[in-house]
């Protein structure tokens, strides 16, 4: 028998001798202390049920397109694993992974290792750089029209000198820029300093910014849906299907990724394929959830897809500058 307290030891209600629950937070009405077995009991019941309402979720998830959603909106709502959290687990999978397979040096590494295999000029590295060598640089892009890939990077190593020079000032900087080419005057000297001389952090901080970027854009993804679709149907209706698309998507690309750096497969194909199944998903969703005709769905498919990527890709830009400017 379990002993009983006279209140509740979570939000301190003050509870009855015979009341085996608190009437206002639901807490087991017993003494604090927990014996291992009872602990255990209450890990693996927990465990299992989360274990078992996901192996239920997974199957309409990834071979049902709609049908959670659906199932949602008609009340059944203890059935699956509620929306949000299927979004955080398959968001936070994806943005793993990318966050595995681009690491913070990774522009940084990459140059060194394009230059040092191939180098074209000899005077010129990610570290050291003499004055002969910028004005043979210097001299070789005003000759050429264009620059090859690896005269690119070896400009980019100049540059990369050049801002961590302290004996440099913003002006000079500035000027040298001028001089080989490629200066964008609009944005300010000392951001682009900043840019080139932290050029891998650039990578890390544009990543760690995505999935908040992607949250931003949930609410508006929805607003695309109510205006297509905005016919007896309510906003979170088409905000729990927006979920529902996104945590897939997310599972998709994300097992596209992991693939890719695992095996040694076309990346091309990969990407291809990951990106039709998720257009594909997406178009039985809205038909099996819209219950529109065929015509109707592939038109408003279209529609959706148009402005959605249009918006994404104002928004991307837009993140990779606030990433830019945080450096």
């Amino acid at each position: 028998m379990k002993n009983k307290t006279t209140n509740c030891l979570n939000c301190g209600e003050q509870l009855d001798s015979n009341e085996n629950y608190c009437p206002n937070c639901g807490q087991e009405n017993s003494d604090k202390k927990l014996p291992l077995g009872a602990f255990l009991k209450d890990f693996f019941s927990n465990y299992l049920s989360f274990d078992t309402i996901l192996f239920k979720t997974l199957n309409p998830f990834i071979f049902r397109p709609g049908k959670l959603t659906k199932a949602f909106n008609e009340g059944k709502r203890r059935r699956y694993i509620n929306p949000i959290r299927l979004y955080l687990i398959f968001s936070l999978f994806y943005f793993f992974m990318i966050s595995l397979t681009v690491p913070k040096d990774f522009i940084d590494n990459t140059l060194k290792e394009y230059i040092n295999k191939k180098p074209v000029l000899d005077s010129v590295n990610v570290n050291v750089l003499d004055s002969a060598g910028v004005q043979q640089l210097i001299n070789k892009v005003k000759k050429n029209d264009g620059l090859e890939k690896e005269d690119t990077l070896n400009r980019w190593a100049t540059l990369k000198y050049w801002a961590s020079d302290e004996s440099l000032s913003d002006e000079e900087f500035e000027a040298n820029l001028q001089k080989v080419g490629g200066n964008i005057k609009q944005i300010p000297t000392a951001y682009k300093r900043s840019f080139i001389l932290n050029s891998s952090m650039f990578t890390f901080q544009a990543v760690r910014n995505l999935p908040i970027m992607m949250f931003f854009f949930l609410p508006i993804f929805a607003f695309i849906l109510y205006l297509l679709f905005m016919k007896k149907r309510y906003y979170i209706e088409h905000l729990i299907h927006g979920l529902h698309l996104h945590a897939f998507a997310y599972f998709i690309y994300g097992l596209a990724i992991l693939l890719l750096s695992l095996f040694s497969l076309a990346e091309e194909w990969i990407i291809f394929l990951s990106f039709i199944w998720v257009s594909i998903y997406t178009l039985f969703s809205i038909k099996r959830l819209y219950q529109n005709s065929w015509a109707k769905s592939i038109m408003k498919f279209f529609i959706l897809g148009f402005f959605y990527f249009s918006l994404l890709v104002f928004g991307f830009l837009f993140e990779l500058y606030i990433s830019f400017i945080t450096i």
